[in-house]
């Protein structure tokens, strides 16, 4: 009976080593809910916001409302000069009209950050390299958005242009030649100097 275990124990591990283990390789998608499915979608959303026109209740309908949607920061008129205006250099003269009357409207004036996005992070490569840490492989994809409009007694003001990155393709590569005891070594060596 144990040796028959044993048997298939071994087929078990062969026949992961040689099939199929970066299915068995971690991978995670970090997803900020949004009404749009990706960049383009969210930035024809945005573009159809038009100053001195576009109400707070407009906004609510094409789903930029930042207390439904994640990811839209609502700010005050402190963070807003403090984007704006955080070089002494620049004068109120030099602002957008819609960002001056944000400002001289103080109290009455709100900002909407927009940054929805999604990001997937997948390992590839050697299941047993990546397991033992001899090399890790992580490949990220995604999208992001970028928006900030101003609003003055529920009207748009300022709507700044779509940004953001519409493609994400990220790689990592970390090598440990000696693998998990990298991490060892680099113990032992911090350790040393407080034993003298």
């Amino acid at each position: 009976m144990m040796k028959a275990y044993r048997s298939s124990l071994v087929i078990i591990v062969l026949l992961l080593m040689f099939t199929g283990c970066a299915r068995l390789l971690p991978s995670s998608k970090i997803m900020v809910q949004s009404p749009w499915d990706g960049f383009d979608s969210a930035k024809r959303e945005y573009e159809k916001i038009i100053p001195n026109v576009t109400t707070v209740e407009d906004l609510n309908k094409m789903k930029f409302n930042p207390y439904e949607v994640p990811n839209i920061r609502i700010m005050n008129v402190t963070e807003i000069i403090g984007i704006f205006m955080a070089n002494p250099a620049i004068k109120m003269s030099d602002l957008d009209p819609g960002i001056q009357r944000c400002i001289e409207n103080k109290h009455r004036c709100t900002a909407y950050k927009i940054e929805p996005g999604e990001l997937h992070k997948k390992r590839v490569g050697n299941f047993w390299a990546d397991l033992f840490t001899f090399k890790r492989h992580t490949i990220d994809t995604g999208w992001e958005f970028r928006g900030f409009i101003t609003i003055v007694d529920n009207v748009v003001t300022y709507r700044d242009l779509a940004g953001g990155r519409p493609f994400i393709k990220n790689e990592e590569i970390v090598k440990k030649p000696l693998g998990p005891l990298q991490e060892v070594g680099s113990v032992i060596i911090t350790e040393i100097p407080k034993l003298w």
